[in-house]
């Protein structure tokens, strides 16, 4: 599995963003109320990151051979969940910024205040948990073996005289 680009998260949250400045502005322009934010809804990406990093260090455990529980197939998974978490993060960084700047628009009003306020700090929990699957993911690189292990071979490097 490759490593997740800056790029490619940079080009979801982008997307992410612009699409849902469109539907929420066009929901806003036929009458619709504005979709809510609640303020807990930081928690979630928050909680994962807390997960999400405490899972990554015992993976790095596990490639630098250091003791831990974590096995084979559970690191595979970790690995995994780290990749979903910055694409899917990345996507909420796009939602929860058009968010706030539809909220932005109308700070007078106590709605669109506590929605900023909302959407910024869920807009910050999702750009953690981005940034820790990213960690979580340079984490789990496997290093190359030594080809002094592999069987077949005289045991010399290239290199030695």
């Amino acid at each position: 599995m490759q490593r997740t680009s800056w790029q490619v998260l940079l080009l979801l949250a982008i997307g992410g963003g612009l699409v849902s400045y469109l539907v929420l502005s066009g929901l806003d322009g036929r009458g619709y109320l504005p979709v809510p934010v609640p303020m807990s809804t930081a928690l979630g990406p928050a909680a994962l990151s807390v997960v999400l990093l405490w899972l990554g260090r015992n993976v790095r455990r596990l490639v630098r051979r250091d003791p831990t529980s974590m096995t084979p197939i559970g690191a595979a998974r970790v690995v995994v969940l780290a990749k979903a978490s910055a694409l899917v993060g990345a996507v909420l960084v796009g939602y929860f910024g058009a968010q706030l700047v539809l909220a932005l628009e109308n700070l007078a009003a106590p709605l669109p205040r506590d929605q900023a306020w909302a959407a910024g700090l869920s807009l910050v929990a999702c750009v953690v948990l981005v940034g820790v699957a990213l960690l979580v993911e340079w984490w789990c690189r496997v290093p190359p073996e030594d080809d002094d292990e592999t069987p077949g071979r005289s045991g010399h490097s290239p290199s030695a005289a």
